[in-house]
């Protein structure tokens, strides 16, 4: 079964029909799978859109937190309650269509242990992604391949979807609660040696994103260099043992 997590912070106007559409998607292609809704401090009505849905899908569940919790700690608590053996992500904006998350599932039965979307693969289909966005996308993953050597051409894409003993492997690594997830995901999964397949997608800068771009850099950029240094030989320096 394929266990399929939405982190979703007010997102009431686009969350129902990113549902909608992974559920009829994922049914006309015979996958047995599970939606599950993480709704991550929600103040705009986001709970009761997937609340009234959850009644007449039976697939589909969900967990709120009354606070935030940021991206990669609500994929946590989502990870925590799934019950696939294969677990994936895919943003609330719908970013990535349906089939090309199943296209991405289909993958990993040809013996991948990690298949990952991408902008930059060969096959990618990018649509209204501003000029100034796309540079400081490539800018952002030169500087992450920089510090941790890894050689995914995009670790951004919001989709990614792996065997369950892989997110056994490196869940108590997995410490980055803001968007650096999914650095810290995929440093883990090729440090351990994993199979890892970056599949060219076709994705939209979808309108209404709740992202401040200019902030988000800098964020993402700090809390990669913090990554880095926890997986360094600096560490003991800089997070002593308290007690």
């Amino acid at each position: 079964m394929l266990s399929l997590v939405i982190p979703a912070y007010n997102e009431r106007n686009r969350i129902g029909r990113t549902i909608v559409e992974y559920r009829d998607t994922l049914r006309k292609n015979g996958i047995d799978f599970e939606i599950i809704v993480e709704m991550d401090g929600c103040t705009d009505g986001t709970q009761e859109v997937v609340k009234r849905l959850s009644e007449r899908i039976p697939e589909l569940r969900y967990i709120e937190f009354d606070r935030r919790l940021g991206k990669g700690r609500g994929l946590k608590e989502g990870f925590k309650v799934t019950r696939g053996d294969i677990v994936g992500f895919v943003d609330a904006d719908g970013s990535v269509p349906p089939q090309e998350f199943v296209r991405m599932v289909r993958e990993l039965e040809k013996g991948y242990d990690v298949v990952i979307a991408s902008r930059r693969a060969k096959g990618a289909k990018v649509r209204n992604q501003p000029t100034v966005r796309r540079i400081l996308s490539k800018c952002f993953n030169i500087y992450v391949r920089t510090l941790f050597g890894i050689p995914y051409r995009d670790t951004q894409c919001g989709a990614k979807v792996f065997r369950r003993y892989v997110l056994e492997k490196v869940f108590e690594g997995l410490n980055s609660n803001g968007f650096a997830f999914d650095v810290n995901l995929l440093y883990l999964v090729h440090r351990a040696g994993f199979r890892v397949k970056e599949l060219g997608v076709e994705w939209t800068d979808m309108y209404g994103s709740k992202v401040n771009v200019p902030k988000a850099v800098v964020e993402m950029g700090l809390d990669v260099l913090r990554l880095r240094l926890y997986h360094s030989p600096l560490r003991p320096l800089i997070w002593r043992r308290r007690g």
